[in-house]
């Protein structure tokens, strides 16, 4: 087979070509193909002296022993009567049975019988002649052997090709002969015939697939470019970039770009992300074309849609276009930033200064939202159990809104109460939020607690850290310090982010919204109560908490007492002595069965007066015990959960300090949930990863804001979780998969760690493009460092810059 590359605007050909052609019964002789003429010419009718015949009787498909007869019709056309002699067949192979002399009346017509008796395999020829009284003609006697004909084209044209591509048509291949027929091409390079080989029934027709596949030639090389449609001016310099802009977190944008092919060729291509970068969080970006071919001049739209997860994270994203023959790099740049709700408080303390016993007083305070992104947010107490209560305690905040909420004080018994309340927000750092107020009564009447007071203590605590004095040197030196505070009022003393104040301090401020001078554990009990006979409705089910009192001086703890709820601790008021530990039993005892409860039980301790402090208020700590429980009968099925846990995968940023990650269980369901993280042996969170709360029960059409909090170390490398959340204290499960991971950062240069200039003329200058890539999973600053000696000879711009995760500069 030839084959020949033209240029632009030409055809390829191909032609003509070699087949082999073979017999399914290879011990028969091969007789020469007869022209397509002279089979059908057996078929066809002559006309000789007025007499209409044929002129040719063929015999096909014959076996040898048997006789076949075939009848020869002769019809006088003419008008006149007709006398023929017949002369019969010479060999003994063919033969007939009629009369020497036939008469034909004008338009009557003779059958003449011809039989055929094959003895051996080979072609028979033989003729009967028939004698008028114009003259004489003869009908050829003709047996042949079964042969192999094939209908092929001579010549196929192709359409032009460029390098390294391919190019395909098919031709036809038909056996018109009556026996079977195996066939096999013979071809070479740089054509390809589907299928080499096959078989054949008589009849049969197949289509053969020509491929053509030049490695080189005068055809023309493929190119193809990408092209951002929204910009006006295309800059032929560098690669095309697709910004998204902001995008809020949980929503998706779409936009295009186009693959137009400028060359006269067709190009097949694949698209896909550039390898090499940072991939542990998985791509934002998506896109519906992944391969495909372009016709010469043709276009095609690629829509890429934008789905950030994580707040405050640039994504960046290469999409390579890859095609055979390529003389350069396709590629186009692809950015987003995720952006999640903006949300502060109207104050950041709320003082309801002195309240008299039993009785209440309320405030409000603002959630102010700046951002496009609706916030979700959830106050972390249970508004239940608490002197303090916080309402709505859980809702949403429009986009660029506000919502007041109600904070309510109800004191029980005659002291100072503070407490520091978590306001979560759902992809975003909680606020914090500190609670301060003094319960007076008729015998009672102990300092009022200001917010001042608030302010001097944290700076006291935070030079407390690295210093060997006791809290009653703290007391006694808040007099001093609180005239240096007498120009700041309740509004400006505490910082509108606590969370920076508080995060100096060395322990985690949502495990501990309070100063920890009283730790309890465990912080979170379950009850899984049982009945103890058919006849009992209700028996108590108790478990134990140890208190310990880090201070150097005595403390009183007193236990807010709810009524009206299942659970309740004993004894509810006690003093502990200076380092000293003791424990406090938990009671769960449900006034009616099958059915789940939970909530936060609330302890204050404060430090007794000391003479030398005079009127200073006593700083309150509070603590608190997470707890839940069910009181279904062992028979009775628990509620089926309907809930939803977004996301439902945590990645964790490769960063050094503290992170958090958040995430929301939703409760769709008629009935009240509990979840509680179930603690596998094979598969135990390491002590650097904290889920809090770790168990909780959430109100029909109310959720829980989950957040996940680490600080990576270098020995942890990647590490992943499968958290189950136990759901309704039964078989229901939620998975939460949770990656934390350690890494330094990682560039790469594209033309390795050398650049070599060529050697340049004095007074001139020789510029190169170097190119870095961060292929870490946190963003990198770089800066250049050139000796001295060498910066009046080599110079780098930029010198200095910054890289998003999996961008290039």
């Amino acid at each position: 087979m030839l084959a020949e590359v033209q240029s632009p605007g030409c055809s390829t050909s191909i032609g003509p070509w070699n087949l082999s052609n073979t017999r399914t019964d290879v011990k028969e002789p091969l007789l020469p193909d007869r022209k397509r003429s002279r089979r059908k010419s057996s078929g066809q009718k002559n006309c000789f002296l007025g007499l209409e015949t044929r002129p040719e009787l063929l015999w096909e498909d014959w076996v040898l022993g048997r006789e076949y007869t075939k009848t020869l019709v002769l019809k006088n056309i003419r008008d006149k009567l007709q006398k023929l002699h017949i002369r019969g067949p010479e060999s003994m192979f063919f033969s007939t049975v009629n009369p020497e002399t036939v008469v034909l009346c004008p338009g009557t017509s003779f059958s003449l019988l011809v039989t055929f008796r094959p003895l051996q395999r080979c072609e028979y020829k033989d003729s009967i002649q028939f004698q008028a009284k114009e003259g004489s003609f003869q009908v050829c006697l003709h047996a042949v052997l079964p042969s192999h004909a094939l209908k092929v084209p001579e010549t196929v044209m192709l359409p032009l090709c460029a390098v390294q591509h391919s190019t395909q048509t098919s031709l036809p291949l038909k056996n018109v002969s009556k026996v079977l027929l195996s066939f096999k091409w013979d071809c070479a390079a740089p054509f390809q015939l589907i299928p080499e080989q096959g078989l054949l029934k008589p009849g049969q027709e197949c289509l053969i697939a020509v491929d053509f596949q030049p490695l080189e030639g005068i055809a023309k090389y493929p190119y193809l470019q990408l092209r951002n449609p929204s910009k006006k001016e295309r800059n032929s310099h560098g690669d095309p970039e697709l910004h998204f802009g902001s995008v809020p977190v949980g929503q998706s944008l779409s936009t295009h770009f186009e693959i137009f092919n400028p060359s006269p060729v067709n190009v097949s291509f694949s698209l896909s992300r550039l390898s090499g970068g940072a991939d542990m969080f998985g791509s934002d970006f998506s896109w519906d074309v992944t391969s495909g071919k372009m016709t010469p001049g043709g276009s095609q739209q690629v829509l890429v849609t934008y789905s950030p997860a994580v707040v405050d994270v640039v994504s960046v994203e290469y999409l390579f276009v890859s095609y055979r023959g390529a003389l350069s790099k396709t590629q186009i740049k692809l950015t987003g930033k995720c952006t999640g709700p903006k949300v502060c408080l109207s104050s950041s303390v709320v003082d309801f200064r002195c309240v008299e016993e039993r009785g209440s007083a309320v405030k409000t305070v603002e959630l102010l939202n700046s951002s496009p992104v609706q916030a979700i947010y959830q106050w972390n107490i249970d508004c239940r159990n608490s002197v303090f209560s916080v309402l709505p305690a859980c809702g949403t905040v429009l986009p660029h809104g506000n919502i007041k909420v109600k904070v309510l004080y109800r004191p029980k018994h005659p002291m100072a109460h503070h407490r520091r309340v978590a306001c979560l927000i759902l992809h975003r750092e909680p606020l914090f939020l500190d609670l301060i107020g003094t319960c007076h009564s008729e015998c009672q009447q102990p300092a009022i607690l200001k917010p001042e007071h608030l302010a001097v203590y944290k700076h006291q605590w935070c030079r407390l850290q690295n210093s060997p004095y006791s809290v009653c040197d703290l007391q006694r030196d808040q007099n001093t310090l609180l005239n240096q505070q007498e120009e700041l009022n309740s509004a400006s003393v505490i910082s509108v982010t606590p969370m920076e104040k508080f995060n100096k301090i060395s322990m985690d401020p949502l495990s501990f919204p309070s100063l920890p001078f009283v730790t309890i554990e465990p912080s979170e009990l379950l009850f899984n109560h049982k009945t103890t006979s058919p006849s009992s409705t209700s028996s108590a089910v108790s478990q134990c908490v140890s208190i310990t009192n880090h201070a150097k001086g005595k403390l009183s703890l007193i236990w807010t007492v709810i009524q009206d709820s299942p659970f309740g601790v004993a004894p509810s008021s006690f003093e502990l002595a200076p380092l000293k530990s003791t424990t406090v039993r938990v009671t769960y005892e449900p006034k009616q069965v099958n059915t789940l409860h939970g909530g936060e039980l609330e302890c204050f301790a404060y430090y007794k007066d000391d003479p030398d402090t005079g009127k200073l208020p006593c700083q309150p700590w509070c603590a608190t015990v997470r707890v839940i429980g069910h009181s279904f009968q062992p028979d009775k099925e628990h509620f089926t959960p309907s809930c939803i846990l977004k996301p439902h995968q945590v990645v964790l940023p490769a960063l050094s300090g503290i992170s958090c990650r958040t995430v929301l269980l939703q409760n769709d369901g008629d009935h009240p949930l509990t979840f509680c993280l179930n603690h596998r042996p094979d598969n135990a969170l390491p002590k650097s990863v904290h889920i809090l709360p770790a168990c909780g029960l959430i109100q029909p059409g109310n959720h829980q804001i989950i957040t996940i909090r680490a600080v990576p170390t270098e020995d942890s490398h990647k590490q992943l979780f499968n958290l189950p959340l136990q759901l309704n204290a039964a078989k229901f499960t939620k998975e939460l998969t949770v990656v934390s991971v350690f890494e330094k950062p990682r560039v790469s240069f594209e033309n390795g760690s050398r650049l070599y200039f060529h050697p340049t003329a004095v007074g001139s200058k020789t510029q190169l493009t170097h190119s870095i890539r961060n292929l870490s999973c946190v963003p990198v600053k770089f800066q250049w460092s050139i000796s001295e000696t060498e910066q009046t000879l080599i110079f780098v711009k930029p010198d200095a810059g910054k890289l998003h995760p999996n961008e290039s500069s």
